[in-house]
């Protein structure tokens, strides 16, 4: 049976809205002209946009936007030869139309379309990209996927130079700042991460932040990302105790090479014996520890082995709802791609949760536990030789309970599939 894992720490990245469909004018398809000449932005759209929301007709417009854009806009206001799109993609009824013109234009006007909308977003484009209705659009115009669309991205990334930092802890520009990368090309990569310099680990504990750096530790090369790992390395245990930072020292564990001279550093500091008990315990700590289990050299998987291998106490980390995950990962990593560099740390740890003859071992009350019971599932499962004749000894004196409690039927369940016919005795069967 599979351990409840705890995912503390663990979040799907942010997606986008989906864009809401909004009606075309029914005197004319779209990107049809009246008097058959290229369609500007300003005849394409709706007059109804261009108005505030319902309920606020009397509210003058500069009052309906948001931030330092407003002063700044009321001015373009009076400018005739300023389309009011980029007034009304501040309303969820204007950002709706225009990602519906987005979807539903067809070519040869989509083209102008976008581009003239692009030009008229990019003077107010760092305070429209946090706005929670205009950066619908925004990220609608990034996300386009021809040519066109890839050089309004790059006027886009190259116009939100300076405000980077901001967009990243912002709610809806962190969205715009993730799709950037994933959609402009990889010489641009630098560009974007740049302004992040120096400010990694206060982004990576921030509840939006963190999600950027963990796109940037992703999609760029090794040698853009070393700036976060640098910055990171002398924070690693305070970083894996985080709620937010943890995520980024997963990603760079998953993503990042661990032989490079900053993946050492922080993998060292990480696993410093003084340290791994702290963090096998911790609600986020657990999680950076096992994604080294996942991801990690035989080095590192024999030092986080050490741990449970030289405790006495092994049965409280067994018994422990975060430590327990760790346990199990190691068991799990044991049978894996290593398992003959960690064969002296496999032996040791069965002896550690089996004892011998004469003892009351771990095992017998890791099985009746809340959270240890999947430890003795795992152990059940991984057993061989002589290991298996002392587990059916532990069961048979165990039976009773075993069938009493409902966590003792699940190492029941798991019994029955390794032995088989071996589990014929009376006292390990079910009550009729």
């Amino acid at each position: 049976m599979q351990h409840p894992k705890s995912h503390a720490g663990e979040k799907d990245y942010p997606t986008v809205e989906t864009m809401q469909d909004a009606g075309h004018p029914e005197t004319q398809q779209a990107g049809e002209s009246p008097h058959g000449h290229t369609l500007k932005l300003s005849e394409h759209l709706s007059p109804s946009m261009f108005g505030p929301p319902p309920g606020l007709e009397k509210a003058s417009l500069p009052t309906l936007l948001s931030g330092k854009a407003k002063s700044r806009r009321a001015r373009r206001e009076s400018d005739p030869k300023v389309p009011k799109v980029d007034c009304a993609i501040c309303t969820k009824d204007g950002a709706q139309a225009l990602c519906a013109q987005l979807a539903g234009l067809q070519a040869p006007y989509v083209s102008n379309f976008r581009s003239e909308l692009v030009l008229s977003l990019l003077p107010d484009l760092p305070s429209l990209a946090c706005d929670p209705h205009a950066s619908q659009v925004i990220m609608q115009l990034i996300t386009l996927d021809d040519d066109l669309s890839l050089e309004l991205c790059k006027k886009i990334v190259r116009r939100l130079r300076g405000s980077l930092l901001k967009l990243t802890k912002d709610k809806h520009g962190c969205w715009i700042v993730q799709q950037a990368l994933q959609c402009v090309p990889a010489e641009l990569h630098p560009l974007l991460a740049f302004e992040l310099r120096g400010k990694v680990l206060a982004c990576s504990q921030h509840l939006h932040g963190n999600f950027v750096l963990q796109k940037c530790v992703e999609l760029l090369s090794h040698g853009d990302v070393g700036f976060i790992v640098e910055e990171l390395k002398n924070h690693a245990v305070d970083a894996a105790s985080h709620i937010y930072s943890c995520r980024v020292l997963q990603r760079i564990i998953e993503h990042c090479p661990h032989d490079s001279p900053g993946m050492t550093e922080l993998l060292n500091n990480l696993l410093a014996s003084g340290q791994l008990q702290k963090l096998a315990t911790d609600p986020y700590g657990n999680n950076v520890l096992r994604a080294v289990l996942a991801r990690g050299r035989p080095i590192h998987l024999q030092q986080i082995a050490r741990l449970f291998v030289d405790d006495c106490n092994i049965l409280a980390y067994a018994r422990n709802r975060h430590s327990s995950l760790v346990l199990e990962r190691v068991l799990e990593a044991m049978t894996g791609e290593f398992r003959r560099e960690l064969q002296e740390e496999r032996d040791a740890l069965m002896v550690a949760l089996l004892g011998d003859e004469a003892s009351n071992p771990p095992f017998t009350q890791m099985a009746l536990d809340r959270f240890g019971n999947y430890i003795a599932q795992r152990v059940i499962e991984d057993s061989h030789g002589t290991e298996q004749q002392r587990i059916l000894h532990l069961l048979t004196a165990l039976g009773p309970k075993l069938r009493r409690a409902v966590n003792g039927r699940h190492i029941l369940q798991a019994a029955r599939r390794k032995f088989g016919s071996q589990l014929s005795f009376h006292a390990l069967s079910d009550p009729l």
